[in-house]
């Protein structure tokens, strides 16, 4: 009898071997999409932009589908989905940026802090880069509200600074956008994000330069 008893414990526990192997399986992918993005925005030909992000964005939303509670599948996706909107740059954008928020705004609802306020960082991005209503979801206000959110769950991240000074930049404010893009540029680096983090980098220093011209 005791053996019988303790059946349900044994296939509890294979479960949960089961599951935490699906897990790591995720996160792995996940890791793999995140260097495939960073390989897509910093390696290739503009002109392969379009085609290889609508790929890449398949995969993750098909992460995503397998585990619709896992906020950094949803923040990735969201990731993939505005680079890839910001390839196509026309009307045809329009879908793709709303899918980007909305996956964005789900991971934010699951994990506040997942990837130390990443969501908020390519968030508060988004409502400044796209257009007001009528036409999409702009909104200075918000942009301001989630890019604080990143900078304050994460001072010295590499790309809620450079987004930061992206969004100063925007508004004219160039000397306070000088001070956000030399810190993105004396941001650690991120163990595994080496082709993110020198892509940024260079992003970083060009606007830089660009901004210093505008203050002469």
């Amino acid at each position: 009898m005791k053996l019988f008893s303790h059946l349900p414990l044994f296939a509890l526990s294979g479960l949960m071997i089961i599951s935490s192997s699906v897990q790591s399986e995720i996160n792995m992918e996940i890791q793999q999409v995140q260097k495939e993005w960073a390989r897509i925005k910093y390696t290739l030909d503009k002109k392969q932009h379009e085609s290889s992000l609508e790929n890449l964005a398949l995969k993750a939303t098909s992460i995503r589908k397998l585990q619709p509670n896992n906020a950094d599948a949803h923040l990735w996706e969201g990731i993939v989905l505005s680079t890839y909107s910001g390839a196509i740059g026309t009307l045809r954008a329009l879908g793709p940026v709303t899918e980007s928020r909305d996956a964005l705004k789900q991971s934010l609802r699951i994990n506040p802090k997942a990837s130390k306020g990443a969501a908020n960082t390519y968030l508060g991005t988004l409502y400044f880069l796209v257009p007001e209503w009528p036409i999409a979801f702009g909104d200075l206000d918000l942009a301001k509200e989630h890019l604080d959110k990143a900078i304050t769950l994460n001072p010295d991240d590499i790309d809620a600074n450079f987004y930061y000074g992206d969004f100063l930049n925007e508004k004219k404010e160039y000397k306070q956008a000088v001070v956000f893009y030399k810190k993105a540029l004396s941001a650690p680096a991120r163990p595994g994000r080496e082709v993110a983090d020198e892509g940024r980098r260079t992003e970083a220093a060009e606007r830089l330069e660009k901004v210093l011209e505008k203050l002469k």
